[in-house]
């Protein structure tokens, strides 16, 4: 006899429920370089991230043999792949914009090109999921996170009712 019916999956559906993707919280701390300008930046952030992702956890493996045929054995695991991208509904002062590249030049120095103290721009970034009642169902910790990059923001004549948006990607040591 099989599990799945239609009227099981619906039981299952109307008591468990499904997470929605557009039930999210992020917050952003704000790293110790920046705390003097944007102390309290932290809400605007959380309030202005229209999407984000979960990091993919990765178990890197490595072929064995030993005798017969070979298999896969773990060796590493790896959070966050080539980085986690986060994209921002701009102000209209863009102190959103202004806030991610200070952030940027606390890691590397624009004029001098020299590198800032780590401790000084990482932060734990948080993702939390949400229900429909704003409780929070997960949380993703991404451990040690800096922005990367930046993307461009196009500026167009024939763009009369955009709003820009800013997808900035993140590095992180762990996620958990």
């Amino acid at each position: 006899m099989s599990l799945f019916s239609v009227d099981n999956f619906r039981q299952e559906i109307l008591g468990v429920g499904l997470a929605r993707s557009n039930r999210f919280e992020v917050e952003i701390p704000v790293p110790a370089e920046l705390n003097n300008f944007y102390r309290d930046f932290g809400r605007l952030v959380s309030l202005f991230c229209e999407e984000t992702n979960f990091p993919p956890l990765i178990v890197n493996t490595k072929s064995y043999k030993i005798f017969g045929p070979s298999f896969q054995r773990p060796v590493s695991a790896e959070f966050g792949g080539e980085g986690i991208s986060m994209t921002f509904h701009v102000d209209r002062e863009m102190i959103v914009k202004r806030f991610f590249e200070e952030w940027c030049y606390s890691v590397v120095e624009p004029d001098t090109f020299l590198l800032g103290y780590q401790e000084d721009y990482i932060q734990d970034i948080t993702i939390y999921q949400l229900d429909e009642t704003d409780n929070v169902t997960y949380r993703c910790v991404l451990k040690d996170a800096f922005p990367r990059s930046i993307n461009l923001l196009t500026l167009n004549n024939s763009s009369q009712n955009q709003t820009h948006r800013l997808t900035v990607k993140f590095d992180i040591v762990t996620g958990k």
